[in-house]
């Protein structure tokens, strides 16, 4: 009978002990919207909710979130900073939206010149429609499901944690001018080869394609979709403009905030005004720094 009681008592206690540690277990925060800010605005440049609205000039220090479409004029540029710590140059006549942008909150804000790795984990998924963009993106933490993917018309560029350039123009007969070049870390292209190719440090992807004339809308390769070695020139220009960025970001930060739920119409600030989400002071524009 003693034996009994033991074992009831013995069973309670570490019932009780299972039901505490649930409780006090906290829940995983769900991923917030991250904020893109625009730290080097040179020339026409302009912002818009991809889900219909006015179109507004980018000043430098404005901020948004996923959702936006962003539009360079001809030989304008902007250095976009997100909350991951990746940094992006986009060269002038291009389009490009911010179709997702969300990660886990972290506590402490980062200086970015000195992160080597994302402070957490991010979604990122960007459209670039035409143009140039060349991306400086940190270490991501793929094993915890980050992603980080630049889709064009004639395929995707999952990017690793990398120094980067992603180059589409279509011309008016019908054919489009692609490349993707790799500086550091890595790029995986997929979208119109059998497998994705890996396109490693120092290596470049380089493909006219033919966008009309396939008969299932699928873009058709008129040159080997292959890896080739880049160009020292290349290398070097990329080179220039990632030092561009540096310098443009040199003293911004990055902190997770109030984003509110991905998907829903992104937030604007007005050029000039302080933003209804409080926000890092950003990086001045360095003049004649990283133009492309």
């Amino acid at each position: 009978m003693l034996n009994k009681i033991l074992f009831i008592i013995a069973l309670g206690l570490l019932l009780s002990a299972n039901g505490t540690q649930a409780q006090t277990t906290p829940a995983q925060a769900a991923k917030i919207r991250g904020k893109v800010i625009a730290v080097r605005v040179e020339g026409t440049v302009s912002y818009s909710p991809k889900s219909g609205g006015a179109s507004t000039v980018l000043h430098s220090g404005d901020v948004f979130y996923d959702g936006t479409e962003v539009v360079t004029g001809p030989g304008a540029s902007v250095v976009l900073v997100f909350d991951n710590g990746a940094r992006l140059n986009v060269a002038g006549d291009s389009t490009l939206d911010v179709d997702q942008f969300v990660l886990d909150p972290f506590a402490t804000p980062e200086k970015v010149s000195d992160l080597k790795s994302e402070p957490s984990t991010s979604v990122t998924r960007l459209s670039l429609a035409r143009g140039e963009l060349v991306g400086k993106v940190a270490h991501l933490n793929i094993d915890k499901g980050s992603e980080f993917t630049v889709q064009t018309p004639v395929g995707a560029a999952g990017i690793r944690g990398t120094t980067f350039q992603i180059i589409y123009t279509p011309s008016s007969d019908g054919k489009a001018f692609f490349t993707v070049l790799t500086s550091e870390g890595q790029v995986v292209f997929t979208g119109t080869t059998s497998a994705p190719l890996n396109i490693p440090a120092g290596k470049q992807v380089v493909v006219t394609f033919s966008v009309t004339t396939a008969s299932n809308g699928t873009p058709v390769a008129s040159t080997p979709v292959v890896v080739t070695n880049a160009s020292p020139t290349s290398l070097t220009q990329i080179e220039a403009i990632s030092q561009g960025i540096i310098q443009a970001t040199l003293s911004s930060t990055v902190s997770t905030g109030s984003g509110g739920t991905s998907g829903t119409p992104p937030p604007t600030t007005p050029p000039n005004n302080t933003p209804s989400n409080p926000v890092p002071a950003a990086a001045q524009p360095t003049p004649g720094a990283g133009s492309s």
